[in-house]
């Protein structure tokens, strides 16, 4: 293993995207179909688009910057900060990312906190925060934790914003909004209005090398927000779109079984049938997209913000993604 990790074949932690081999050492089935489904979604396109009668609404994402200044930050109606402003958590790092994004020019500016947050989480505050009872000046940032807010923009245009900071458990005691495994933050919280949802957790198996949030995914399914916005899994980085069809659904049954390793995922199996539905109402779903509904349809899309490359330490040398809506 560790000869493989050195010559490249295989990842040296979780964290890093996994290469050809570990996919086929852990499951061909679900490698084949991954990648099925992304050439899906790709003949599909974006299903989020501004309306035609209304001017657009530029939104501008940025996450996991870790004390890092982006340089080449895009205009924008709308400036969202997905969490991890910070690599220690205390005040001062905080505040200062937080001056830097106040000082930007765009009209709305919303953050969350990420696990390296620290000061946002009593429970996970820095020692000498707490005894120096430091605080930190959010300024004219909107900062979500678990909260709701309506945004006005030009054109009368109102959008629906709701932020949380929860996150799986992922580290120690100082690591911000921890849940471990049995416990579900998510039951029920996020309102039924949510244009766009804020977290610094991903769902599982979307833009999130399988370290998501089950529980957020199954949340998602009931509320389905125009746009979630979030990162943590800084190899996730990207866009996707989700349109909440069978497609979807299968597509997340095939990759949350265990996976058999190369050997007896080859042989019959539940998850090869699983496998063809994916194939089969994948394509009934490009066919029905572009033919009946002529390149339009009702679907959301989901935005992995992380500004780091990879575990590098570094920031990547792409821009933030930006989406108008």
């Amino acid at each position: 293993m560790g000869l493989l990790v050195k010559l490249g074949l295989r990842r040296p932690m979780q964290w890093e995207r996994p290469t050809v081999l570990d996919w086929l050492l852990d499951s061909p089935l679900q490698a084949i179909v991954h990648h099925l489904y992304l050439l899906i979604l790709w003949l599909r396109g974006n299903p989020v688009r501004p309306p035609r009668n209304k001017p657009p609404i530029k939104i501008v994402f940025l996450s996991d910057t870790h004390e890092s200044i982006v340089d080449d930050v895009p205009d924008g109606d709308l400036l969202i900060h997905c969490g991890d402003m910070a690599n220690d958590g205390t005040a001062a790092s905080i505040q200062k990312q937080v001056d830097w994004l106040a000082s930007l020019p765009h009209q709305h500016k919303v953050v969350v906190c990420g696990n390296h947050d620290s000061w946002f989480d009593i429970n996970a505050r820095m020692e000498e925060d707490t005894l120096l009872h430091k605080t930190v000046d959010v300024k004219l940032i909107h900062y979500l934790e678990r909260k709701s807010i309506t945004l006005a923009f030009k054109g009368g245009r109102k959008l629906n914003l709701y932020g949380a900071p929860d996150i799986p458990e992922c580290g120690g005691p100082e690591h911000a909004f921890q849940y471990t495994s049995q416990q579900n933050p998510w039951d029920g919280t996020i309102p039924w209005d949510t244009e766009i949802l804020v977290t610094h957790t991903p769902p599982k198996h979307h833009l999130d090398l399988s370290l998501g949030c089950p529980h957020l995914l199954q949340e998602l399914w009931r509320k389905k927000p125009k746009l979630h916005c979030f990162g943590h899994v800084h190899w996730g980085r990207g866009t996707q779109p989700i349109f909440w069809d069978e497609t979807q659904r299968v597509y997340e049954r095939v990759m949350s079984r265990p996976r058999r390793g190369l050997f007896y995922d080859m042989l019959p199996h539940r998850g090869w049938l699983d496998a063809c539905r994916v194939l089969y109402h994948g394509v009934v779903s490009v066919l029905w997209h572009w033919f009946m509904l002529g390149g339009a349809a009702n679907g959301s899309l989901m935005v992995n913000a992380a500004m780091q490359h990879g575990t590098s330490g570094k920031l990547t040398k792409k821009r933030p993604i930006t989406v108008e809506i």
